[in-house]
């Protein structure tokens, strides 16, 4: 009796392990204001919170900015340890040049500046894109479509 009621409980737990449960969720449209980004009238943390909806609308070119703006800015955040390693590399009795450490770290911080900026500008493409996606009509809806390229 017990081996009976411990099957029966077995099988009975484990019916919702059948089958997965899909919630679908309406996209809205992405804002963004510098360097800020608010999606359902909420602000993101960072540009890496896009990443759900830009790949949620499934199209290629939208998917290819998001992840070439991604790569761009993480190529950037590597470029910081560009003096650490300078330092580093100095053998034991070597002597730091001053002047080349500078150099360095200002023109790592250039170069990491340059790569933030040219992520953002990548990620407003995607964002761009999205959202012109989002509010283009369906196939087999009424009404006017605009589409106007300046």
């Amino acid at each position: 009796m017990k081996t009976l009621g411990l099957i029966l409980f077995m099988v009975v737990g484990s019916l919702n392990l059948f089958g997965q449960q899909y919630k679908t969720v309406e996209l809205k449209p992405i804002a963004k204001q510098g360097w800020r980004y608010y999606y359902d009238f909420k602000r993101l943390g960072g540009p890496i919170a896009l990443e759900v909806p830009l790949i949620a609308i499934n199209d290629e070119e939208t998917f290819r900015l998001y992840k070439t703006s991604k790569t761009i800015r993480a190529v950037g955040q590597a470029l910081g340890f560009i003096p650490l390693f300078y330092i580093i590399s100095i053998p034991e009795n070597g002597f730091i040049n001053p002047s080349t450490f500078w150099i360095l770290v200002g023109s790592s911080l250039a170069a990491q500046l340059g790569m933030e900026t040219l992520g953002h500008f990548k990620l407003g493409k995607a964002i761009d894109r999205y959202n012109l996606l989002i509010f283009q009509p369906s196939s087999n809806s009424l009404g006017l479509q605009i589409k106007l390229q300046f």
